[in-house]
């Protein structure tokens, strides 16, 4: 078949066209052309190497950035920075966690609006799951980016599954209640030899337990905290006079609770992770980073990853997260240090190069739909979606006393409405004092 000279000219046309926005997409999304020589400073937790090699992606695309990472040890690492920062001395960019936003907000710089193409509140509901909104979104600025979002799952021994005869592992926490007495075993003096789940402890057996404690919370309706973010209210009465929080409270603690038909953990056992190693322990409930420490601690276990439990009469699945993010300090360069930020986190190929070196799951929503079927990482991605979040002003002094309601039931000094009472109290001081 020929063309006329007509066709072909509104043909190649139309390439031309193609081309065009092609290449404006292309370019668009990539760091700006700058020639200046720049070195964006950054700080965190993760090993050297993984940043090493991220900073190789992105000379590629940015031939004129360096990054220089400085690793720092996760028990100073919060003290180190707030020095440098008092000292002037802080990095360009810094690693935060999930809830840190209210802890480090008077030094963050949200993404420029001056930024091409730009980066909005919108953009991140877009790219990433709700989540990364409730934590890192601030007035309609965004403050900082995850490369990587884990979640609680649920881990268990097949061995004991298939001893006890449970084909399935359970969906929910009524089914959970029903596997108890199945997986659990006592010994003539009622102690247990085998606990069917970790739970009910508090921090000094179980290291997640307020993580979980605020799940169930969350999962039962609880209101966390006040609308204007100055009280907490977890231990409140809701208007129809149910109290939410308690029982989610209540329900936690039965699994410790030597008199509850549920009882099947306390913290006299030790460490639950260990317990769950040793094949002494049924389930466990923790995030993916902890299949590290099952690869190198129990090659040789049969377990398996299952989805959150979740109450039964529940329409829509609550998750909750535990992440890492990237922040830009006020005093640091801040275009090139959101540029090379946004670069990372939203361009595939680029966080794929963080997920392979940390073995994480990932954040970004095209990274989670091609991660749905994958069979290590499909649980937590999936869980991403459905992950929540509330306002904590300092997530390590509201885990603190969390934990330290917990012991208090536990060990008789309180009953459980009065321990959490004073927890509310207790983090509402906390969320005042910022």
């Amino acid at each position: 078949m020929k063309f006329t000279q007509k066709q072909i000219v509104i043909v190649a046309a139309g390439v031309v066209l193609v081309l065009a926005v092609v290449a404006a997409v292309y370019f668009g999304l990539r760091p700006t052309g700058n020639t200046q020589k720049i070195t964006l400073t950054v700080w965190g937790t993760d090993p050297k190497s993984v940043f090493s090699d991220m900073a190789s992606a992105y000379k590629a695309v940015a031939p004129n950035v360096t990054v220089d990472y400085l690793q720092d040890d996760p028990a100073t690492y919060a003290g180190d920075l707030l020095k440098a920062f008092a000292a002037g001395t802080g990095p360009d960019i810094f690693e935060v966690g999930d809830h840190d936003l209210p802890k480090w907000y008077s030094v963050m710089a949200p993404a420029p609006a001056t930024l091409t193409p730009a980066f909005t509140a919108a953009t991140v509901a877009g790219d990433f799951p709700t989540v990364v909104t409730q934590n890192f979104v601030a007035g309609g600025q965004v403050y900082a980016l995850p490369l990587s979002l884990d979640t609680l799952a649920m881990y268990y021994n097949k061995d004991l599954f298939d001893s006890a005869g449970i084909v399935y592992p359970p969906k929910t926490w009524n089914d959970l209640d029903s596997d108890i007495p199945k997986l659990r075993t006592l010994n003539a003096q009622g102690q247990i030899t085998q606990a069917a789940v970790a739970l009910g402890g508090s921090g000094a057996s179980i290291a997640d337990a307020p993580d979980i404690l605020f799940l169930l919370m969350l999962q039962n309706g609880t209101n966390m905290v006040s609308n204007d973010g100055t009280a907490a209210t977890f231990a409140s009465v809701a208007p129809d006079g149910s109290n939410p929080g308690l029982a989610a409270f209540n329900f936690y603690l039965q699994f410790a609770n030597s008199a509850s038909p549920n009882y099947t953990w306390n913290d006299a056992m030790g460490d639950s992770m260990q317990n769950f190693l040793a094949g002494k322990t049924a389930i466990v409930f923790d995030y993916a980073s902890a299949m590290s420490e099952i690869k190198e601690k129990a090659p040789f276990l049969d377990y398996g990853v299952a989805p959150m439990l979740q109450p039964a009469s529940a329409t829509i699945a609550v998750n909750y997260p535990s992440y890492q993010g990237l922040a830009v300090s006020k005093r640091g360069q801040v275009d090139a240090a959101w540029q090379f930020i946004i670069y990372m986190t939203t361009t595939p190929a680029a966080e794929e190069v963080y997920l392979k070196d940390m073995a994480q799951p990932p954040a970004g929503r095209s990274l989670i739909a091609a991660a749905l079927t994958d069979p290590t990482y499909g649980t937590f991605a999936a869980q991403a979606l459905t992950a929540r979040a509330w306002y904590e002003a300092d997530d390590a002094q509201i885990d603190s006393i969390m934990d330290a309601a917990i012991e208090n039931v536990l060990n008789g000094s309180s009953n459980a409405a009065n321990a959490l009472g004073v927890a509310q109290n207790a983090i509402t001081t906390v969320m005042r004092g910022q």
